[in-house]
């Protein structure tokens, strides 16, 4: 995963100078580092861990993982595995129920907890309500929709478009966000319409697409199911401007994603060209890295300044290889920035900025 050049978070101004994370240590840093590392999630889990790793070892931290396997009782026991290696910080945790489970646990340890994969709004709840140390580089629960909804203004403004979901919970709920931040600017879809999944064919919705004469279609729904809605239009003679979400990036299937797609995404597992060989910060390994480098410099510096962890973290400026980093005072950072990819029949390309 690259992301993008321009990684400047929050307020920089800050009176402190930015806190690097390649100063001489003052004291040993131990760094808890939570991921997947067994079941459907393990790839990504051990993305993560080689990211914080390699941070670490540039650092000369010590790293102590956790298996969390995405269940709460793999959250408690990593909480536990923290706890007695006597972490300083922990970075990681991709599923919500175990970062739930383990924070509890480490708040009252007094160790941080540097989210690099779970979006869900209640884990910041739990931060303001029940004072849990947890401070997140993963994006927003809403940070999707808001994406879209911007896209879609810059783009379509002007022109009539459709809104055209797969009627599943997740994407029904997208949807509705994405219509009413469009409704708040004034912007309507002139059309909306929702399709079963999973079907071989799609030609009942692209005629329903043709026949509205919009030629411009936001879908939120699976990249297969978009692929063949793509396809069958193509085939009535009705060639379509699609966007669409993170949901644009699933595995490729038998039907081919039409050339000029465009992807709405957060630039997770996006931005290199297919090899043999994956880049060292494939997937999550970028942003764990970037989470272990601010813990590790955090760490280092509440030592050197005789000040609490918790302190620094809120409010320095932190130096990482993505770039600037400073939390908001809710606990949140904008280090994966949403941007647009275009499908150029082998792989999503960035879309030039503005």
């Amino acid at each position: 995963m690259r992301f993008p050049a321009r990684l400047l978070v929050g307020t920089l101004l800050a009176a402190a100078p930015p806190l690097g994370v390649f100063a001489q240590p003052s004291g040993p840093v131990v760094l808890g580092v939570a991921a997947p590392l067994s079941g459907p999630s393990d790839i990504l889990g051990r993305q993560a861990v080689a990211g914080a790793t390699r941070a670490a070892g540039d650092a000369g931290a010590t790293v102590v993982e956790a298996d969390t396997g995405c269940t709460a009782d793999g959250g408690r026991k990593a909480a536990d595995d923290f706890i007695a290696a006597k972490a300083s910080v922990a970075v990681g945790f991709l599923c919500a129920v175990a970062l739930e489970a383990a924070l509890p646990k480490l708040t009252e340890a007094g160790i941080p907890v540097i989210d690099v994969g779970v979006r869900a709004a209640r884990i910041l709840r739990q931060r303001e309500k029940d004072g849990a140390l947890v401070w997140r580089l993963a994006p927003g629960s809403t940070a999707e929709a808001e994406a879209l909804a911007r896209t879609v203004r810059e783009r379509w403004s002007t022109a009539p478009f459709a809104l055209v979901d797969d009627g599943t919970p997740f994407s029904r709920d997208l949807a509705d966000n994405v219509r009413r931040l469009l409704e708040e600017s004034g912007l309507r879809p002139a059309l909306t319409e929702t399709y079963r999944p999973a079907e071989e064919k799609q030609f009942p919705l692209a005629r329903r697409i043709q026949q509205s004469g919009v030629t411009r279609v936001l879908f939120l729904g699976a990249r297969s199911d978009v692929a063949i809605i793509l396809r069958d239009a193509a085939e009535l003679g009705l060639t379509i401007e699609a966007m669409g979400g993170e949901s644009l990036l699933d595995a490729a299937d038998a039907v081919p994603l039409a050339p000029g797609t465009t992807a709405v995404v957060s630039g997770f597992d996006v931005d290199w060209a297919p090899s043999e060989t994956a880049p060292e910060d494939e997937g999550y390994a970028r942003v764990a890295r970037t989470g272990a480098e601010i813990a590790i410099g955090a760490a280092r510096r509440a030592t050197q300044e005789g000040r609490a962890l918790p302190d620094v973290l809120n409010a320095e400026t932190f130096v990482t290889t993505s770039g600037l980093v400073r939390f908001q005072g809710d606990g949140t950072t904008d280090v994966v920035p949403f941007r647009a990819y275009r499908w150029d029949g082998a792989r999503f390309v960035a879309e030039p900025e503005g």
